[in-house]
């Protein structure tokens, strides 16, 4: 029988302790250095306070690499931690959620009586523990309200029914939210927070939702939250995705609510500034309905190659839809006034006293009893018979454009 190693056995009882952060590692150029391992990141300094060091009134100094591997929590000096020794290898867990506030993680007591002269300079901490300079926000934990909408459960069962969500918050009002109302399970990241849950109205959002609307998902009133290119609506100049005929220009705002019968997927992403940015291949957008672009300002697009858009019909202005104003066809117009040239040109005026309309001339192979064709007439014809809406001639059938207001002379 193979004999084990007198540690591994010592290391299946863990003990944790209690400790007080003294310094945090963040990297290795920083001027405080430690020498226990070769990566410093999130490594910390610590006062133990939790066996018998304290018993002769010299805290013992550890020093301690976080316990999980791909998790390490946002941390820094007088939070509170757990840890144990493993293999003369220390580890901590925290900071200790001592407040409920992401924000704030100190020691829920008096560190300083404790630590004494080896605390450093006093002036450098705030009364709470803080360090003077430390990034404090009036922020709070993500809560998850009671949303009657989405819940879907009665208000008797709903107490011993409700469940929280699985949430990594930052210090300063980012977050990652893997929640749920009902089985339906959502996904929020969100930065800059205000106030106990993600506010859509500030900071960055994307959310993945499999049911409601964004108004019932982000608790708002109806008609409370709108698009950029629909505020504000009372502006007449602005194109608003909220207007026209419903289908082909109007955002969805009540895309997925509950009360439909069929629940759908959607992602939302929001911020005051958003780049897609394809550096080595394609960037492709993809859709089984409708692609709605709009912008309140200027709508510019660049490109060092060609541009192809390939559409049943175009229309340039909302009004245009109408078919009023068919766009030109180059050659085809073109030929017509080539036409039309030629005829002016061998055209001849036969004058004997009376006003004759122009007529094509005679060549030597005609007979003197040969009777010109009036070409002009018939190309008057041609012209008077064509229905700019159906299009036809020179006439796009698939290219509209919206007609001039008269009443406006825009250069702008």
């Amino acid at each position: 029988m193979p004999v084990r190693p007198d540690n591994f056995v010592k290391s299946k009882s863990i003990v944790f302790n209690i400790g007080v952060v003294k310094r945090v590692h963040l990297n290795d150029t920083d001027d405080f250095k430690q020498s226990v391992e070769t990566n410093s990141s999130q490594m910390i300094d610590l006062y133990s306070l939790g066996d018998d060091s304290t018993s002769s009134g010299i805290l013992r100094n550890e020093t301690a690499r976080p316990m999980f591997r791909g998790i390490s929590d946002s941390i820094t000096a007088k939070d509170m931690v757990i840890y144990t020794k493993i293999n003369e290898t220390v580890y901590y867990i925290g900071p200790l959620n001592n407040y409920n506030n992401p924000n704030q993680c100190t020691a829920n007591f008096n560190v300083d009586e404790l630590i004494g002269r080896g605390g450093g300079d006093k002036s450098l901490f705030n009364p709470d523990g803080s360090g003077i300079d430390f990034p404090k926000l009036n922020n709070t934990k993500l809560q998850k309200p009671k949303n009657k909408k989405m819940d879907l459960v009665s208000d008797k069962t709903y107490e011993t029914s409700k469940l929280s969500d699985l949430t990594f918050e930052g210090r300063h009002g980012n977050s990652i939210r893997l929640g749920s109302r009902d089985i339906f399970p959502s996904i929020t990241i969100d930065n800059k927070s205000i106030g106990k849950q993600e506010n859509i109205g500030v900071g960055s959002t994307i959310s993945m939702l499999s049911n409601g609307s964004i108004y019932e998902n982000f608790g708002i009133e109806q008609d409370k939250y709108f698009l950029s290119v629909d505020v504000p609506k009372e502006n007449p100049n602005n194109y608003s995705l909220n207007k026209g005929d419903g289908v082909l220009d109007r955002f969805d705002y009540e895309y997925a609510k509950v009360d439909d019968s069929i629940n759908f997927d959607q992602i939302v992403i929001l911020s005051d500034r958003i780049t897609f940015d394809a550096r080595r291949s394609d960037f492709t957008v993809s859709s089984n309905n409708n692609i709605n672009f709009g912008a309140t300002n200027n709508f510019t697009l660049n490109n060092s190659g060609y541009s192809i858009i390939n559409s049943n019909n175009i229309y340039l202005g909302e009004k245009a839809r109408v078919k009023a104003e068919p766009m030109v066809l180059g050659n085809e117009l073109r030929n017509i006034l080539v036409r039309l040239l030629e005829i002016l040109n061998s055209a001849r005026a036969n004058v004997q006293g009376v006003a004759l309309p122009l007529v094509r001339g005679l060549d030597v192979k005609d007979t003197l009893n040969a009777v010109p064709a009036d070409d002009i007439g018939i190309l008057l014809q041609e012209l008077k018979d064509l229905n700019p809406q159906n299009g036809g001639g020179f006439f796009s059938r698939h290219h509209f454009i919206e007609q001039n207001d008269r009443s406006q002379n825009n250069e702008g």
